[in-house]
């Protein structure tokens, strides 16, 4: 129910993109969505005649006007999203080679192109595809940066920034990552040349282009909404949900039936239509944390356990769901964790990069905001997966003795695929 809801939104938001208003179009929801999926979403709006749309999903929601969508409509976002996710799938497995020779690329492309949770998002009219392929396409030009030496460095450096802005505008909680990304290419400089001068040059042109990028929405946001960010009132929602004691009775579920009906409560609280006013309930969690300081930090401990917790839920979802859950996360998470007791791949300058990214990840998805796998993937499930193909090859060279430069003289991998790898 809540995807439908955020599919409908984003359609919606194209439509009023094209017609002149960035946000004018009807919501769901007391919030307004960043932009960035409805811009992504805008060529198909543009070039399929609404006339010709058969499938009206709003209709229950009573849209003025209606948010229509043609299957044929439908079957080239999924297509063009697919695409998108095989371009995620071949730059993470550039980042793990890059880490850690040919069987970590190869491996982190088998591990990403099988994952039932990753390869399902095309499916789906959410930002999470768009999202996942932006974000990794960031960590890859950052990783290029620290590879680079000579001048063309610093138009890589605004490359990267770029795409984390894109990012930013398809989900704003990777906004929680950039002071980490800033850091990091300072840090990168630094140890490049030993100079203070060329790290806060690294660390200025990062944070003015994605400033550049970004503040201006933020800005006309702030005019126009009253809020200086990129999705007005979302976060707030959000951190309100999060804290809330029908999150915690959700949480705290035995059946499928009663986890969904608390969560429904929550929802419904910040829906256009909702009978509860936004002061009352943005007010519950603070009085929440004040009168009832035990079950609060219950929730806390209960949304970390959902966010750490390699399997789905298996109060929500089926047997067959949660043994799948099991099978494709579990190996991430111990090549994940894992690798902190592999040296080599520890020692890569990109390594403490991706940890920030999954424990930034945390900190928004499994601590202050709610918790959810699918915000969670992106983030964590893909850095352990490049973990995970990094300390593979590692053991693998051990146990072997067969080093990464004999593999690529020698490939037993299809070398179609290291080429592939390789290209620049």
């Amino acid at each position: 129910m809540q995807h439908m809801n955020d599919g409908i939104e984003y359609l919606a938001q194209a439509r009023s993109i094209l017609n002149g208003s960035l946000d004018g179009h009807a919501t769901v929801f007391q919030f307004i969505r960043s932009p960035g999926y409805s811009l992504f979403l805008l060529p198909f709006e543009w070039l399929t005649p609404i006339e010709g749309r058969e499938w009206t999903p709003s209709e229950r929601l009573d849209f003025d006007p209606p948010v229509r969508v043609s299957t044929r409509m439908f079957r080239a976002i999924q297509f063009v999203q697919i695409l998108l996710n095989l371009g995620a799938v071949v730059i993470v497995g550039r980042i793990a080679r890059r880490m850690a020779g040919p069987v970590a690329g190869v491996v982190a492309i088998m591990l990403m192109a099988f994952s039932p949770f990753v390869m399902v998002l095309p499916a789906l009219i959410l930002s999470e595809t768009v999202f996942l392929f932006l974000l990794w396409l960031s960590v890859h030009e950052l990783m290029r940066y620290a590879d680079s030496a000579d001048s063309s460095r610093w138009r890589i450096l605004s490359s990267a920034s770029f795409a984390l802005a894109a990012g930013c505008l398809c989900r704003p909680n990777l906004m929680a990552t950039l002071p980490a990304c800033a850091f990091w290419v300072g840090w990168i400089e630094w140890r490049r040349s030993g100079r203070s001068f060329h790290a806060l040059a690294a660390m200025t042109e990062i944070t003015l282009v994605i400033s550049a990028l970004l503040l201006p929405l933020m800005i006309r946001n702030k005019v126009m909404h009253g809020e200086l960010n990129l999705s007005p009132f979302y976060a707030t929602a959000v951190l309100a949900q999060g804290h809330s004691p029908h999150y915690l009775a959700a949480l705290s579920a035995t059946n499928k039936t009663e986890y969904s009906h608390h969560l429904n409560t929550l929802f419904l609280q910040s829906r256009r239509d909702s009978p509860v006013p936004r002061t009352a309930w943005m007010d519950e969690p603070r009085r929440f944390f004040r009168e009832s300081r035990s079950d609060w930090w219950r929730l806390q401990w209960l949304k970390t356990i959902a966010y750490w917790r390699p399997w789905l839920n298996p109060t929500v979802f089926t047997p067959f769901e949660v043994a799948v859950s099991i099978v494709a996360v579990v190996p991430l998470f111990i090549g994940g964790f894992g690798s902190l007791l592999v040296t080599k791949v520890r020692r890569e300058p990109l390594y403490p990069l991706l940890w920030s990214i999954a424990l930034t990840s945390y900190l928004i998805g499994g601590f202050f905001f709610t918790a959810s796998t699918r915000f969670r993937i992106p983030f964590m499930d893909v850095s352990f997966m490049i973990m995970t193909g990094a300390s593979v090859a590692v053991l693998l060279e051990r146990l072997s003795g067969i080093t990464q430069p004999q593999i690529a003289e020698n490939p037993i991998l299809p070398q179609r695929l290291l080429e592939l790898l390789d290209r620049k």
